[in-house]
């Protein structure tokens, strides 16, 4: 849901839609990044454009996330007509693979693609190795070298009345 609500012209239609397709009574379970999800990522991936040419202002059009707050989400469902009977937000530390099996730099290459690809396609790699350093110490466990990112986890049930 994150990449599909990242459009604000076309959020309230997404949710219409859903609200739309539902018979009266069915319910729409949704988990998705909620705010601040993966905050250290994001801020790293803007400066990174920034570091690279961007406005602030570019950057963030560059962006494909969409991290709403409960409250945001839950008014959206309730403007479409939904009665939100459960909605939360989970922050979850989550393990990152080990490097072998891609690790921040493969979280960095595969999620953040869309920043990432917006730089010279000479420099991505630099880039990339780049916004590892700067996480670094933020994401690692010195005990273990284990790697950790801040997953919020928006999640809910909303029901159709009608």
């Amino acid at each position: 849901m994150h990449w599909i609500l990242r459009d604000k012209d076309t959020r309230i239609l997404t949710l219409s839609a859903v609200h739309l397709a539902l018979k009266p009574g069915g319910r729409f379970y949704f988990e998705f990044g909620g705010h601040g999800h993966v905050s250290e990522v994001f801020t790293a991936l803007l400066y990174m454009l920034v570091q690279h040419g961007y406005s602030m202002e570019d950057a963030k059009k560059i962006n494909r996330w969409f991290f709403p707050s409960k409250e945001w989400m839950q008014g959206a469902l309730e403007q479409v007509g939904f009665t939100v009977e459960m909605i939360e937000i989970d922050y979850r530390p989550t393990k990152l693979t080990s490097l072998d099996d891609g690790g921040l730099e493969g979280w960095i290459k595969l999620l953040g693609a869309p920043m990432v690809s917006a730089i010279r396609a000479d420099l991505r790699v630099e880039a990339v190795k780049q916004v590892c350093r700067v996480l670094e110490p933020v994401v690692t466990k010195e005990e273990d070298g284990s790697q950790w990112l801040n997953y919020v986890r928006l999640r809910g049930v909303a029901k159709k009345d009608k």
